[in-house]
């Protein structure tokens, strides 16, 4: 009898996950909401196994952030009412310096099991926005960028796909100079939130050539996502058996998101998590939840998971664009980067 191998999912969560949102009030509720229902849809869809996180503690968080904003951030928890951190965007509540360290512990506990699994998931992380001295678009920290340099400051080779409608603005700051792969996808027309993300923006010093943007036009569909995604065989063909990929998988790109910008359908984090598995190898995979405000929002990040699994599953129609510019648009940059010299020079 011929024996099959069946990848090891394991899943980081902590049933406080379902109580934990940083976002702006109107959509709170909605982003609670997607994580109870992705975790009730997984236990209906998946094998996986659950990992209770570790809470991080304060010296993590200097990492990244400074001091002072640390000092913010815990003041912030003691105020008895809620309100914000930046100007309209991410809140702060009573308690919320507890909540933030659990999700970085999340991030952090990942890594220590991630040896042991095949991929595991962080439902709720994936915070890409956030600076070292203050809070963005509902970020208050960025727990990827904290975890990428405690990686590399350990001699890991890190690479980070960051897959969200929008642009990691504060992971690519933060990691400019770093010698870290960094590849990011996401909705672009100079005005969309965060309104960054270059095409000419490539990483300094260490970090030339480690900083690749695919921006996509407003609207995209699948098949101008699965296009984009071709820009990931850089990794096989350049970056080679990275010992780390940290994949943002976020799924606020659907076309029934309530921040909408991107046509995708649950189709587009399918294949992304077919074409993370292809990277597999040597690298040990961690995965995030990122962003995500629609009513398919937990189906689509379990999407991501059965492709992770080797599952190719659809539950909506694709969509197809009809401005072929967009797809050839996006064929120049991908192209633009795997001719390039200074690539990882």
């Amino acid at each position: 009898m011929k024996l099959t191998y069946q990848s090891l999912l394991g899943i980081i969560w902590d049933q406080k996950f379902t109580e934990i949102s940083f976002s702006h009030p109107m959509i709170r509720e909605v982003s609670k909401a997607r994580i109870r229902e992705f975790i009730k849809l997984a236990k209906e869809k998946l094998s996986f196994i659950e990992i209770r996180p570790t809470q991080a503690n304060e010296e993590d968080l200097l990492m990244v952030h400074t001091k002072e904003y640390i000092n913010l951030l815990k003041e912030s928890s003691k105020i008895p009412f809620m309100g914000f951190l930046d100007q309209t965007d991410t809140i702060h509540y009573p308690g919320i310096f507890n909540d933030i360290l659990l999700v970085l512990g999340a991030s952090l506990t990942a890594t220590k099991w991630s040896k042991f699994y095949d991929y595991v998931y962080v439902p709720l992380g994936g915070f890409h926005h956030a600076m070292p001295d203050r809070a963005m678009g509902f970020c208050p920290i960025n727990d990827v960028a904290i975890t990428a340099l405690k990686l590399l400051e350990k001699g890991e080779k890190v690479a980070i796909i960051d897959v969200d409608a929008h642009h990691g603005n504060g992971l690519q700051y933060i990691l400019y100079d770093k010698p870290i792969l960094k590849v990011n996808i996401y909705a672009y027309d100079g005005y969309f939130f965060p309104g960054t993300g270059k095409v000419q923006e490539i990483g300094e010093g260490k970090g030339k050539g480690y900083n690749i943007n695919i921006p996509l036009p407003l609207g995209s569909t699948d098949d101008v996502f699965e296009k984009s995604l071709e820009i990931l065989d850089i990794i096989e063909d350049y970056y080679k058996n990275p010992s780390y990929i940290l994949v943002i998988a976020g799924v606020d790109g659907h076309k029934d998101d309530e921040l909408k910008s991107l046509e995708f359908t649950t189709n587009s984090y399918n294949l992304l998590g077919l074409k993370i598995r292809r990277l597999k190898k040597y690298s040990n995979i961690i995965a995030y939840g990122g962003g995500g405000y629609g009513r398919l929002s937990a189906l689509s990040m379990v999407s991501f998971l059965e492709g992770l699994m080797g599952k190719k599953t659809s539950y909506e129609p694709v969509t197809f664009s009809n401005d072929k510019e967009k797809i050839e648009k996006i064929e120049k940059i991908i192209s633009r980067f795997k001719s390039s010299a200074y690539l990882f020079s």
